[in-house]
């Protein structure tokens, strides 16, 4: 597994992979960058890997550096509740970085192969205190990037029924993690999954791909869909 990330002989981390520029280290010197970097842990995940654990005390921040992967809360009958889906360059477990001790309020699994680099709580801290714009970048990434995805998922529960839904989920989520091909636009994600995420029942969501399909809109495959044009999917909500 590789995630591009450059590392010296020992493991240290020497810089980010080409191309990859995180908003949670914007506006550090490279100097500064490069000392944060360089103390981080390199962590390497497997698909479906759960990383961390809703309810588990926060540890630890990590910066996705490759693959992708979402956040989701269980019920307590146990269904699996989709909030948040991330790609490389996004931090996950920022709670680790807050003076008081807490939980993490969510799970995180990667849906691919991944890397990340990881900060123990008491490492985030200390450079934090040297380096507040990271807790600026922090709070500004929670409020226009979560808090906007959550606003938008609420909206979508709200007005839309279940047809308008498993549309916009899928239009989210071909803007943020899908993989364009010659032939559209590739989102691993299964009829489970996109229940979950849509709030309709996994015969529901089957039904709705199957007609889609059928219109050429899309075409399913064992744990992923492909979207032949995002934009038709405006006119199927």
């Amino acid at each position: 597994m590789s995630c591009g990330c450059k590392l010296s002989f020992g493991k240290q981390v020497a810089d980010l992979p080409n191309q990859l520029r995180p908003r949670f280290l914007s506006g550090l010197p490279k100097a500064d960058v490069d000392a944060i970097l360089s103390v981080a842990k390199h962590r390497q995940f497997r698909r479906s890997s759960v990383v961390l654990h809703e309810g588990d005390p926060a540890e630890g921040v990590f910066l996705l550096t490759s693959g992708h992967g979402r956040q989701f809360v269980t019920t307590n009958d146990g269904r699996k509740v989709l909030l948040y889906w991330l790609t490389a360059g996004q931090v996950f477990g920022g709670v680790a970085m807050l003076s008081t001790p807490i939980h993490y309020l969510a799970s995180t699994e990667v849906v691919a192969d991944s890397c990340a680099l990881m900060w123990d709580r008491r490492t985030i801290r200390e450079f934090v205190g040297r380096f507040p714009v990271l807790l600026d970048n922090a709070l500004s990434i929670a409020a226009t990037e979560n808090v906007a995805w959550s606003i938008a998922t609420q909206v979508s529960l709200s007005c839309n029924d279940a047809r308008g839904r498993v549309a916009h989920l899928l239009i989210s989520l071909a803007c943020g993690v899908g993989k364009t091909t010659r032939g559209g636009v590739e989102l691993r994600i299964t009829n489970e999954d996109l229940a979950a995420g849509a709030n309709v029942t996994p015969f529901t969501a089957s039904r709705i791909l199957n007609e889609w399909q059928r219109a050429g809109v899309l075409t399913k495959g064992r744990g992923k869909v492909l979207l032949r044009n995002p934009q038709l999917l405006l006119d199927c909500g």
